[in-house]
């Protein structure tokens, strides 16, 4: 067969050449030609997503001037099955009566597991009626292909008969070009002429039908888009068939766009529509006001699906919100303001004041070379490129337009909203992603989304800065500009964003260096406050608690003392002592609290030491709770076993000190001097502050160092050294009674390493998340249960102002986590 395409094509071909070379007139100019198969490789390359699509047809209604648009899916049964079934009636070599009651049966089977409301029901039974009485093979193929389909109502103008070549059957056409308003004044959202492409994603045939006021007949044009796949045919040699019917009862004009058969599936319930309901919730901008234009959607009969648009209290939430307006127009010189911005924290965005800059200022933060422009420039001239230069004409030729961005702090509004957080995670996720960009209105493409990109660069921007602050997963924004307004910003053919255009490069440059920048830098500040604020508490609740706790020992204590024998209560005497010690060691800290200034390493100290003195301060209590408890069960019995138990409890209590004693030189008032250290002795000393609890918790610990190493020595501060030890050891005991496997005995390693200067504390335990490796050293961020999240943002921080550093080694262990 294409061997004998290709002979008809040599000799028509042969004949031009002959026909050319006896001409009796001189060739004309010539012209390109475009193969029928050029339509599907737009359709197919422009239109990516089923969601852009359907999105290109909903704007030809609102373009047309409709009040809304209708998308009705009916899908009875999978489009794989009824693929299947196409496939088995051309093949099937049985009777057609066997081939029809095969198809009957199969279509009932596979629609039986469909929920179909009236609408989906009753044309499912008019096509199985419609296949009974089919008198070939060929009409059945045909029902099957209309079986499932999506199809686009609307009630605006519609398209009159003379207008249905010229404009709706010319591809590019320029009519809304021409034609930007409607009648009424709205922007045409539609300039390309190539929309109408878009049905072949949906489906391989479409009929559109068409009526305008007054018209007695509608207008129908039905399309079989393979009928283009061919590369022996032009554009021009596919006829399009066109008939008439009549108008809808009710309905004096619109046009309705019926799209078949699906290529993909459709259910109340499945990803697909999820996808196609979360992008017309964003589809329309939420922050400004826009035209009543409602989109209703409904699959199988049921009722349309909820679109609702972004809540208020979704505002409510925002920690920080920025507002921007930029208007060129009428700007004649430097002095005049062209743009308008606030920028405030979310509690007070009713008070924040709309700040003017004038056009030399803009200019000035623009061409400050100290940054983005300079690397720009250094790039350009490397390339032999003119950098872009920025200056008013630039800015006018960029247009008019409006910034909207809330930003939020999900760690933090997880712990402000509590049991709502699952409902708002998920609005979180569909609304957030970036800035969005709205023509008129209407979202382009899917910008502001994890597909746009990353179109400006947020993502890029915040992990070179520190704390990737300002990410697009925390931002919700839009970026509102017009056809008409902006006229040099032009949208890609497939809609998923701009043309880089040097007015683009220019609008996005005027973006983070305006807005995101000092968006950033609130963040920043508002976090350090924040941290500040949350380090204070830490201490000033501290105390209370501290103090608390002291005197519940005391009590367990003076219990003990009524409790026990006489013989054993001069052993008591010795508690007393160890709790003497203690309690100095509370008064000092209170004290130091009392006495501490402003100053954010002595903050971060006091917290410090106040983190370990709780952890201490709790396992006090609960030892003499349960000791003065085990005491009174057994009373009476022999001397013996008191003397044991007071025994272990002196243990505890003494290793308590000297776990509290490290803590000495990060005190307040302390002299923070350097010394000689012999790191492996303070490490034992540390360390041994835990045997009572290492015992009790059935732990194994080896201190490891190379046997031709000689003594570590090391001027240092010490104090630094036991808090991170004390973080990290109390951390192991805790998630070494979380391991998966329990028969495998835990174990607590520290590898002191000299030649490294080093010293790594390794445990068995599951470990962390690489996802999570950096942000367990954040504060407020607690894998426990009951975690405060503070001890590790505080041991490292404390370490790096002692000139250490604390960190996780990003080597993975067997359960898949880090443990160094």
């Amino acid at each position: 067969m294409a061997t004998r395409n290709k002979k008809a094509v040599s000799v028509r071909r042969q004949k031009l050449k002959v026909a050319s070379s006896k001409g009796k007139k001189p060739a004309g100019p010539k012209s390109f030609r475009v193969a029928a198969r050029t339509i599907l490789h737009l359709g197919r390359e422009l239109i990516t997503s089923d969601e852009i699509a359907i999105n290109e047809l909903v704007k030809n209604a609102f373009d047309a001037g409709s009040p809304n648009a209708d998308v009705t899916i009916v899908c009875p049964v999978p489009p794989s099955e009824v693929a299947s079934l196409i496939q088995m009636v051309r093949d099937s070599t049985e009777s057609l009566a066997n081939v029809k009651s095969g198809v009957i049966v199969e279509l009932n089977n596979a629609a039986e597991e469909r929920d179909l409301k009236k609408i989906a029901a009753d044309h499912f039974g008019l096509c199985i009626e419609e296949i009974g009485r089919a008198r070939n093979e060929d009409t059945v193929v045909d029902i099957l292909e209309r079986l499932n389909y999506l199809e686009v109502s609307d009630t605006g103008h519609g398209m009159a008969p003379s207008t249905i070549v010229p404009v709706f059957l010319t591809v590019g056409t320029d009519n809304k070009v021409l034609n930007p308003s409607s009648p009424d004044g709205t922007e045409r959202l539609g300039n390309k002429g190539i929309g109408r492409l878009a049905m072949m994603r949906l489906g391989d045939r479409a009929k559109v039908t068409t009526w305008t006021v007054g018209s007695s007949r509608a207008t129908a044009v039905e399309f079989d888009w393979r009928q283009f796949d061919t590369a022996d045919l032009q554009v021009s040699d596919i006829p399009i068939a066109t008939s008439t019917s009549k108008v809808p009862e009710g309905i004096v004009s619109g046009t309705l766009v019926r799209v078949f058969p699906l290529r993909n599936d459709w259910t109340e319930n499945n990803e697909q529509l999820g996808g196609l309901k979360s992008f017309i919730r964003r589809l329309r901008s939420p922050f400004s006001a826009v035209r009543k234009f409602k989109i209703r959607v409904s699959v199988n009969g049921s009722r349309p699906i909820a679109t609702p648009p972004l809540h208020d209290s979704m505002r409510a939430h925002a920690d920080q919100v920025l507002e921007l307006r930029f208007d060129p127009r009428g700007v004649s010189s430097l002095i005049d303001p062209l743009l308008w911005m606030k920028l405030s924290t979310g509690g007070e965005v009713d008070q924040a004041e709309e700040q003017p800059r004038s056009a030399s200022a803009v200019l000035r933060i623009l061409t400050d070379t100290d940054g983005a422009r300079k690397k720009a420039k250094k790039r350009a001239v490397a390339s032999n490129e003119q950098a872009t230069p920025i200056d008013l004409d630039t800015l006018k030729a960029i247009g008019p337009f409006k910034l909207h961005i809330l930003r939020f702090n999900r760690r933090q509004l997880r712990e402000k909203v509590k049991q709502d957080w699952d409902l708002i995670r998920r609005e979180l996720d569909m609304w957030s992603g970036g800035i969005a960009i709205y023509r008129d209105g209407f979202r382009v493409g899917f910008t502001g989304s994890e597909k746009d990109g990353d179109w400006l660069g947020l993502d890029a921007k915040a992990l070179r800065g520190s704390g990737y602050v300002v990410n697009r997963i925390q931002v919700m924004g839009a970026l509102e500009i017009t056809h008409r307004g902006n006229p040099n910003l032009r949208d890609l053919t497939n809609r998923e964003g701009l043309i880089s255009t040097p007015e683009v490069e220019a609008l996005k440059e005027l973006l983070i260096r305006v807005a995101i920048n000092p968006l950033r830098a609130l963040v920043q500040m508002e976090d350090q406050k924040t941290r500040q604020q949350d380090l204070e508490r830490l201490v000033s609740d501290g105390t209370s608690t501290l103090a608390d706790r002291l005197i519940l020992a005391k009590q367990d204590i003076a219990s003990l003392r009524v409790a026990a024998p006489e013989p054993l209560k001069a052993a008591i005497g010795s508690l007393d002592s160890h709790l003497h010690f203690i309690s100095a060691q509370v008064t000092k800290f209170e004290n130091a609290v009392e006495k501490a200034g402003e100053g954010r390493e002595e903050i971060l100290e006091l917290a410090g030491v106040g983190n370990v003195m709780h952890g201490v301060m709790h396992e006090l209590t609960r030892t003499t709770a349960q000791t003065r408890e085990l005491i009174r069960k057994i009373s009476g019995r022999t001397d013996q076993e008191t003397q044991e138990l007071l025994d272990k409890l002196e243990q505890e209590i003494s290793a308590i000190n000297v776990r509290l004693r490290q803590m000495d030189p990060l005190m307040p008032g302390a002299r923070h001097v350097k010394r000689e250290i012999d790191v492996e002795r303070l490490v034992r000393t540390i360390v041994s502050g835990y045997q009572t609890r290492f015992a009790r918790h059935d732990i194994s610990l080896a201190i490891e160092k190379p046997s031709d190493s000689g003594n570590f020595l090391v001027n240092m501060v010490p104090g630094f050294l036991s808090l991170a030890l004390e973080n990290l050891i109390s951390n192991s005991v805790y998630w070494l009674g979380e391991r998966h496997d329990k028969t495998v005995p835990a174990k607590i390693t520290i590898d002191i390493d000299p030649r490294s200067n080093t010293v790594s504390v390794t445990d068995n335990g599951p470990g962390v998340r690489v996802s999570d490796r950096e942000r367990v050293f954040h504060p407020g961020f607690s894998l426990r249960a009951k975690g405060k999240g503070y001890g590790l943002y505080l041991a490292r921080e404390v370490a790096e102002y002692h000139q250490g550093k604390l960190f996780l080694e990003a080597s993975v262990g067997d359960g898949g986590g880090l443990n160094t």
